[in-house]
C-alpha cells in the first residue's frame, strides 16, 4: 500500500477516459476515476475494459484512486 492511511479495494475497469485514467467500478457499485500508479510496472495500454484492478484510496478523496495491479 502507499499510505497507511488510506485502503485498498478492487473493481472492474469499464472505460478509459484518457491516456492515464480509467473509470473503475467497484464491487458496491461505486464509480471511481483511477490513474496508474507511476511506480507501477505495467502500461495503461495493457488494461482492457473489464479486466479486475487493484485501486488504493486515499480517505480525503473517494472518487479518486491509483491502480496498484
Amino acid at each position: 500500500m502507499c499510505d497507511p492511511d488510506g485502503f485498498e479495494g478492487r473493481g472492474i475497469v469499464l472505460s478509459k477516459i484518457a491516456d492515464d485514467r480509467l473509470w473503475v467500478e467497484m464491487p458496491n457499485g461505486h464509480r471511481v476515476v483511477a490513474v496508474n500508479a507511476k511506480k507501477s510496472k505495467f502500461e495503461l495500454s495493457e488494461i482492457q475494459p473489464g479486466d479486475k484492478v487493484a485501486v488504493f484510496f486515499s480517505p480525503s478523496d473517494m472518487a479518486r484512486g491509483t491502480i496498484l495491479k
